[in-house]
């Protein structure tokens, strides 16, 4: 079994080793998993730097989401053989490797008719993307919803999946030509993110209120954002790119009645009902099989260039993520 194990927290490119090691005989419940496809996500940085909420023992395999096939299953595990598995992003399993050792409670059954780079990448974006949307308020078709860093990934599976609800959205980007690319996969309107932000969307809005607003920068941009919600309109905090807390104006929250709320995907998976969290993966792989879900790729790499694949996913101008396929 060849894959990435950290050994001590650190820099990426300097803590992650290559490992090879036999497999070892199931328990009941394991399924060995040859992988297909696992993306580089910035939480899997934070990880490996001892900056995420989840704090591994060592040695540890890293990669916190991926797809793939089921090779071999323990007894009370049978049924799984064969078939193609969504591993859920619960950080007991590393999915940065040819093959893993998974608990069946950790994966999701998926379609054999979707595109396996596109079902890597479900684990965390899309389904944060989804519970956003679902979980905090009642949003009816031509409500707005305002985010930061809208180019993103996650930026892209909002967009789609607001419209595919009937929803408006404010898409805040840092550059022009990233304002181009949200257009392009269907951002209703854009604001560049700067000193003129406040007049940007004032026109962008031309009156309309926002019903709710994501953030995974932090510091000003959602501040500002806040601002154009309807009184009693919910702030989502799901990302602190930045490092700086949200710099929100309490007068506005209090006079406005409105609320700021932080996200964390691993909290649903570990306490949702297990058929909701089959029911919204599967919907979700649904989707993709339709072409109706889908982010930009940029490059795709093996494992033995993970070096390269590292140090391309922490650029800043990428325009697509960056995966291992297998």
């Amino acid at each position: 079994m060849r894959r990435l194990q950290l050994t001590t927290f650190g820099e990426a490119n300097r803590v992650l080793t290559l490992n090879d090691s036999p497999v070892p005989q199931l328990t009941a419940d394991q399924l060995l998993i040859r992988m297909e496809a696992a993306p580089i996500n910035r939480s899997d940085f934070m990880l490996i730097e001892g900056k995420y909420g989840v704090r591994p023992e060592f040695p540890y395999n890293v990669g916190s989401e991926g797809v793939g096939r089921v090779l071999q299953a323990g007894d009370a595990a049978k049924q799984f053989v064969g078939k193609r598995v969504l591993i859920l992003p619960t950080y007991e399993q590393g999915t940065w490797g040819e093959e893993t050792l998974v608990d069946r409670k950790n994966v999701v059954e998926v379609s054999d008719a979707a595109d396996p780079l596109q079902l890597a990448m479900l684990g965390i974006n899309p389904a944060t993307a989804y519970l956003l949307l679902k979980q905090y308020t009642h949003l009816m078709p031509g409500d707005w919803i305002g985010q930061t860093a809208a180019n993103a990934a996650m930026g892209q599976y909002i967009i789609q999946l607001s419209k595919l609800a009937g929803l408006k959205t404010l898409n805040i980007v840092r550059r022009a030509e990233a304002a181009d690319a949200v257009r392009g996969f269907g951002g209703d309107k854009t604001a560049l993110q700067g000193e003129n932000l406040t007049q940007d969307i004032e026109k962008a809005l031309d009156g309309s209120q926002l019903s709710i607003v994501f953030d995974t920068l932090g510091g000003e941009p959602i501040g500002t954002l806040m601002r154009f919600l309807k009184k009693g309109g919910i702030g989502v905090g799901y990302g602190l790119q930045t490092g700086v807390f949200p710099k929100i104006d309490p007068v506005d929250m209090y006079f406005g009645s409105k609320s700021f709320h932080g996200f964390w995907l691993i909290d649903w998976i570990r306490n949702a009902p297990r058929r909701e969290v089959q029911w919204t993966y599967q919907h979700l792989a649904s989707l993709v099989a339709e072409g109706k879900l889908h982010a930009k790729i940029e490059r795709t790499y093996k494992l033995d260039q993970f070096q390269d694949a590292l140090a391309h996913s922490q650029e800043s101008e990428r325009s697509g993520k960056v995966l291992f396929q297998f």
